[in-house]
């Protein structure tokens, strides 16, 4: 009787704890699917635009030829895997100069529709000063300079541009890591946001930890520093072979501009650009004394805005001018 009595005792803790999970995902989905949550708008961009390659210098590359949206905004992927135009060698025959900007989620402008993006708008200031410059949006999220890098060399080094504008952020000599998941968090909004607040508890990301985080990513035997200058000194000796102009756009982090304390990481790729001698164009000081809520996306998103897009394309083209 006993063993009855704790055989249902267990069934009955069972049944609550799966129907409270049930309960909990189905009322975080209705909500989510009114007020967008940015890691989950981020879990279904993965789930629905990104494809798993073998080579780990890469992790992953765009389902080509796919679209959808993600914080209330389409992102729409062309024929070679890229947020932009469907295109071949032929069509860049038409203009004097074609860039391809490569970096992770910034250039592909996540949260802003593409006529908002920096390469649409660096298009658009072509048309209007009567140059026959093409430039083509090559961003991906969850990218490091490793992996922009690869993907380029991989599948886009074929295409015949003859300029790659590198957009580099200050994580991009982070060492990511090619995660399988579990079946709860590739299925379940609450799985996503629990591995995000397990995280968050853990991460030396938090606001007060972010200078001493830095500074250990770019000290010059961490690892993913090394492989980032080495990824660099690739791409340049690629072009220099191909007769590329490549240039590097040092973006900020726009969440802490005043004052901005990562001047330090400024100042050492902007020196290693010169050793290796790649052009430079640093965003910093446009930003640095811009309102910071003035460039941030909405849904507690970190990316820029429309507003910081702009601000980007203008300092390029003026400097590419």
């Amino acid at each position: 009787m006993n063993l009855k009595r704790y055989f249902f005792t267990i069934l009955l803790v069972l049944f609550g704890l799966i129907s409270s999970i049930i309960f909990c995902e189905l009322l975080l989905r209705v909500k989510h699917s009114i007020i967008p949550n940015y890691d989950i708008e981020m879990w279904k961009y993965a789930k629905k635009l990104k494809l798993k390659v073998d080579n780990e210098n890469i992790g992953h590359i765009h389902k080509k030829n796919k679209k959808g949206f993600f914080q209330n905004v389409e992102i729409k992927i062309n024929n070679f895997g890229q947020r932009d135009i469907d295109y071949d060698n032929q069509y860049l025959k038409k203009f004097d100069k074609k860039f391809l900007i490569i970096g992770s989620s910034i250039p592909l402008g996540w949260g802003v529709n593409q006529d908002k993006t920096f390469s649409s708008l660096l298009n658009k200031y072509s048309i209007k000063n009567k140059k026959k410059w093409l430039f083509i949006n090559g961003g991906i999220g969850n990218y490091n300079t490793n992996r922009y890098v690869n993907n380029y060399l991989e599948n886009w080094s074929h295409l015949e541009f003859n300029n790659i504008i590198i957009v580099y952020f200050v994580n991009d000599s982070e060492i990511l890591q090619n995660h399988k998941g579990n079946f709860f968090t590739k299925h379940a909004h609450l799985g996503v946001l629990l591995w995000k607040l397990y995280n968050s508890l853990n991460s030396s990301l938090q606001k007060e930890n972010i200078v001493s985080y830095y500074q250990n990513i770019y000290r010059e035997n961490y690892s993913g520093f090394i492989k980032t200058k080495q990824e660099l000194k690739k791409i340049k000796s690629h072009c220099v072979e191909k007769k590329i102009r490549c240039t590097l756009v040092n973006m900020p982090d726009i969440h802490q501009l005043n004052p901005y304390k990562l001047n330090f990481i400024n100042t050492k790729i902007k020196n290693f650009a010169e050793k290796i001698n790649l052009d430079y164009i640093d965003l910093l000081t446009e930003f640095e004394n811009i309102d910071e809520t003035k460039v941030w996306n909405k849904y507690q998103d970190p990316h820029p805005n429309e507003f910081a897009h702009e601000i980007i394309s203008k300092t390029i083209f003026k400097n590419l001018n």
